[in-house]
């Protein structure tokens, strides 16, 4: 129990996803180390006075019962690294979860091939049509799809599955006790009904602002061997689950589409970026027929609640109505993504200046060496964060 209090007091107060809450892991090695010091000592070891201040206030012994209680109350399990329910795979990503909130089981992920789905909300017939396709044929051979349950490709690709009579495991962007989109709140219950899994790593009552799901997309591509994506914008969120993907040394795969589709200019980016592609499920298959042995699921019971579902009213690429009276919020200025790495920070730091720099020039002023920069500049174009002009120069 106290262990798991230190761990969403650690969480709290370093935040998701963070370098810095990386760097304090490998230093103290385990959160109940941090709360054996005094605030005082932590000030010389060189804690910020923004982490003092949510040592004392949300990082602290208090609320994190609080949260604790919440769980049992809405009926989540909590992992922690501690656990030995804690995926494996999760464990050897950079800046892993220092707490998952979760509903139904993980139970022998580690022991099957994870596919994650991806792919843009506003998706195209084609996309629609090729997601399912993927997913519901993976499926059959017994793989597990994660994804978002976002609107579009997520929500084709956990339905496609379930048809199919496989398993699949959303990973969310709030609370585990927020349904969000709200439509989706039958598709997550037969989730959970059919073996599967809804997780997050935000408390509950963390509501799904757009900052979330960035941090989000990582642990989507963390669960999975590999990772498709479908359909997508250049900047869109699928690209960055394939940016962390790459860094994790996950396999991607990428959708080839259309030229002149805005949904697959992701898709047809990633392949100039070595990304393999995908012209039929065997295509995915053949990376892992040597590492992994699936069998086939038995016959799918869920097709007969889909049809009870669909009888109700349930469809795939149900949206709620936008209410017109609602006042957009102004945009905000976008801040320095929390997972960047140490070198992927020095070099965001350089370009700061507006200027359209050589990697060589970004090298001489990093102080990094320049294979690192290139990598790095690489990573980071993949994000959306970095541009590249003509002569290979690079600016924000």
């Amino acid at each position: 129990m106290e262990d798991r209090i230190a761990w969403i007091r650690f969480q709290q107060i370093f935040g998701y996803g963070t370098v810095r809450a990386g760097k304090i892991l490998d230093r103290l090695g385990h959160p109940s180390a941090l709360f054996a010091e005094t605030e005082a000592r932590l000030g010389q070891l060189g804690f910020t006075q923004v982490e003092l201040e949510r040592f004392r206030t949300t990082g602290s012994e208090e609320e994190a019962r609080k949260i604790l209680d919440r769980c049992y109350k809405k009926d989540c399990r909590l992992l922690t690294p501690d656990d030995p329910d804690y995926p494996q795979r999760l464990r050897e990503i950079y800046s892993f979860p220092a707490v998952l909130y979760l509903r139904g089981s993980l139970s022998g992920l580690d022991d099957c091939l994870a596919i994650g789905m991806v792919g843009t909300r506003v998706c195209t017939d084609y996309g629609r049509r090729a997601a399912r396709t993927l997913a519901g044929e993976l499926a059959e051979k017994g793989v597990v799809i994660v994804s978002g349950m976002a609107r579009g490709i997520d929500t084709v690709s956990h339905t496609a599955a379930l048809r199919a009579g496989g398993r699949t495991i959303a990973v969310l962007g709030c609370g585990i006790d927020i349904v969000y989109p709200p439509e989706n709140l039958q598709l997550e219950e037969t989730i959970l009904q059919y073996g599967g899994a809804v997780v997050t790593e935000y408390p509950p009552g963390t509501q799904p602002l757009p900052r979330h799901f960035p941090v989000r997309n990582r642990i989507i591509s963390g669960l999975s061997n590999g990772v498709v994506v479908v359909e997508g914008t250049r900047h869109s969120g699928s690209l960055i689950t394939a940016g962390h993907a790459f860094a994790q040394n996950r396999d991607v795969f990428a959708v080839p589409g259309n030229i002149f589709s805005p949904a697959s200019q992701g898709p047809n980016y990633l392949l100039r970026q070595n990304a393999k592609a995908v012209d039929g499920v065997e295509s995915i298959l053949e990376e892992y027929q040597f590492l992994i042995q699936w069998e086939t699921p038995e016959e799918p019971i869920q097709k007969s609640l889909f049809e009870e579902l669909e009888k109700k009213g349930y469809n795939e690429e149900q949206r709620p109505l936008e209410k017109t009276s609602a006042k957009r919020k102004p945009a905000q200025q976008e801040v320095l993504p929390a997972y960047l790495t140490e070198v992927q920070q020095k070099i965001y730091a350089v370009l700061t200046s507006g200027e359209v720099f050589t990697a060589d020039h970004i090298a001489a002023r990093s102080g990094l060496p320049l294979p690192g920069v290139l990598a790095a500049l690489t990573q980071m174009e993949i994000f959306g964060i970095v541009k590249i002009h003509p002569g290979r120069r690079f600016s924000l």
